[in-house]
C-alpha cells in the first residue's frame, strides 16, 4: 500500500513539473514577442480614422512592420496624430532600414507615404505603406513642426473617391447651363 502512495506522489509530481514547464515555455515564446526591437514614427492624418485601434498593424505592401501604439490629436487640433511602433528586423528584411535610427539622422526614404487602409468590408483599418510618386502626393503642409521620426501621410483611396465625387458634383450645375446654353443655341 505505501508503495502505491508514493507512486501516485510522483505521478502528481510529475504533472505538475510538465505543466509548469508547458506554461513557462508558452509565457517565455510570448514574452519573446513583446521584446522585438522597435522605433516610434509618427504620422498626421486629415480625415477620420475610424476603424484604426491602438494594436492595428502597419502593413508594407501585405507584409506587417510595426503597430499601431498610440491615436490622438495633433498639435494642431485639426489632425489626427498616429504613432506606430515599427519592427527594426521586419524594415531591415525588406530593406527599408539599416537599424533603428538615431535622432537627426535620415528617417525614411523621401517617396514613403503612410495611408489608412480598409481590411474588407468590416470596417476595420490599418496603416499600409508604400512607395508613392512624391510629385503627385508631396507630403502635407503642417502648421507646425512635424518631430524628426515623422513619416508623410497620403490620402487613403476612401478619401480620393470622395473628392472626386464632390468635384464631379460641383461641376454639375456648370454642365446642365452649358447644356441649357447649347439647347437654346439649337433652337
Amino acid at each position: 500500500m505505501a508503495t502505491t502512495a508514493t507512486n501516485h506522489w510522483k505521478l502528481g509530481l510529475f504533472v505538475l513539473l510538465a505543466v509548469g514547464a508547458m506554461l513557462g515555455t508558452l509565457f517565455w515564446l510570448g514574452a519573446r514577442r513583446f521584446r522585438r526591437e522597435s522605433f516610434p514614427a509618427i504620422s498626421y492624418f486629415d480625415e477620420s480614422v475610424q476603424g484604426l485601434d491602438v494594436g492595428s498593424p502597419v502593413k508594407f505592401r501585405g507584409v506587417t512592420v510595426g503597430t499601431v501604439s498610440d491615436i490622438t490629436i495633433a498639435p494642431d487640433h485639426r489632425h489626427v496624430q498616429v504613432t506606430a511602433d515599427m519592427y527594426v528586423d521586419a524594415l531591415v528584411r525588406l530593406g527599408l532600414r539599416t537599424g533603428a535610427p538615431k535622432s537627426g539622422e535620415e528617417f525614411i526614404a523621401p517617396n514613403l507615404r503612410v495611408q489608412l487602409a480598409s481590411a474588407g468590408i468590416t470596417g476595420v483599418r490599418f496603416i499600409q505603406t508604400d512607395f508613392f510618386d512624391p510629385d503627385r502626393y508631396p507630403p502635407p503642409h503642417l502648421p507646425f513642426e512635424p518631430p524628426w521620426n515623422y513619416v508623410p501621410a497620403a490620402p487613403s483611396t476612401l478619401k480620393n473617391a470622395e473628392e472626386a465625387a464632390i468635384e464631379i458634383l460641383n461641376r454639375l450645375p456648370v454642365l446642365a447651363d452649358r447644356a441649357k446654353d447649347t439647347l437654346a443655341d439649337v433652337k
